[in-house]
């Protein structure tokens, strides 16, 4: 047979908006048991009909998926295939086991933010003590449990104890495959990511999430870049202030000597340096508030380019630490965190610039140990 002729007859992935339709019929679930994930089987043969039109296909879990392909003939008969597509099994409740109980160690990453084995910090902890992510290993097994949201104080898990929970009812769309989870919701009239869960052998990333706890917005998002018009006036704000500090800092400088030396500190330079440190605070505060004027206070996706922009001045620049007093922990887990991102490479590439926001606090490239 002619290689273009073995083209024509290849089989044609899915069309995007035929799955989703497909997925919204059956309720992200398998239409014979309810299980999930799944998988699109077609009903009438691509051998024959060569058709990815909506009603030659069924969505269903490959349990079912291997009993139209087993040994001696298919379990189900076409009839019964689009019963089954017209009535749907359709749990209200989607759930499956997920099998980490037999793991020892995890690394959990929240958005940029670093958290050794998971039960030992964590990045949120909500007023009743309770946390986004937790580890059990009180009975010798691992089992995470991972918070959707929180209403009126009760809780509502994602993943608990290693079980996979996920309420349907108001999904715009997901995919699902065993080790990553991307769900889409309406919010504020607008189709967005809820939550993109990835699950390695020895890592757990929650790379995009949007939800509430007991009526505070919790986020995990990647900002997007701001205008480079937007940055270039928020560099002058900082360049006139640089310049005003300068030439305070010189006025400073001329004032003459009044109290000379005492046990061998200059009083007069520690007086004027500690005047010059109380005035670089000031204007960083007044750089920080006209950047939320100027930007209507938007502050995720302008906050990281001021903090760049500080971190390029001379005048603004943080003092760098002396890294000989930091511990040798420090160092193994700087090291542990560049070997992940090494070896998960490509799910980090997506991860740069990605921040967590809770209650008006920002979280970005925080370690927890």
């Amino acid at each position: 047979m002619k290689a273009e002729s073995c083209a024509r007859k290849s089989r044609e992935n899915i069309p995007a908006n035929v799955k989703h339709q497909l997925l919204q019929i059956s309720r992200f679930s398998c239409s014979i048991c309810g299980k999930i994930p799944i998988v699109f089987h077609h009903i009438e043969e691509w051998s024959k009909e060569h058709s990815n039109d909506i009603d030659a296909l069924i969505p269903i879990c490959d349990s079912c998926h291997r009993c139209t392909h087993g040994e001696g003939g298919n379990v189900f008969s076409k009839d019964e295939l689009y019963e089954y597509k017209k009535n749907p099994q359709s749990p209200s409740i989607l759930k499956k086991r997920l099998y980490l109980d037999r793991k020892k160690n995890f690394s959990f990453f929240i958005g940029s933010n670093f958290i050794e084995n998971g039960r030992k910090a964590n990045l949120i902890r909500f007023p009743d003590g309770s946390h986004l992510t937790s580890i059990d290993i009180s009975d010798g097994n691992l089992k995470l449990s991972i918070l959707e949201r929180i209403v009126d104080n009760e809780k509502f898990h994602l993943i608990k104890e290693n079980e996979l929970i996920i309420d349907p009812s108001d999904i715009w769309d997901m995919r699902y495959s065993g080790n990553s989870l991307k769900i889409w919701k309406i919010i504020d009239s607008k189709k967005r990511i809820f939550i993109e869960l990835i699950i390695r052998p020895d890592l757990i990333v929650i790379k995009r999430m949007e939800t509430t706890f007991n009526g505070k917005p919790f986020r995990i998002f990647k900002p997007r870049a701001p205008h480079k018009t937007k940055v270039i006036k928020l560099k002058q704000i900082i360049d006139a202030y640089e310049s005003e500090y300068r030439e305070i800092s010189d006025q400073l400088d001329m004032l003459p000597k009044q109290y000379g030396i005492y046990k061998g500190l200059d009083i007069d330079t520690f007086i004027k340096q500690s005047r010059k440190d109380i005035i670089k605070k000031q204007f960083e505060q007044a750089i920080l508030y006209e950047h939320q004027k100027e930007f209507k206070w938007d502050w995720p996706k302008y906050y990281q380019v001021v903090q760049k922009l500080f971190e390029d001045s001379e005048v603004f620049r943080a003092k760098e630490r002396m890294t000989t007093s930091l511990p040798k922990e420090y160092e193994r887990i700087n090291m542990h965190i560049s070997e992940i991102k090494k070896k998960y490479s490509s799910d980090f590439a997506e991860l740069k610039g990605t921040i967590a926001e809770y209650g008006g606090f920002i979280f970005n490239g925080t370690i927890m140990i």
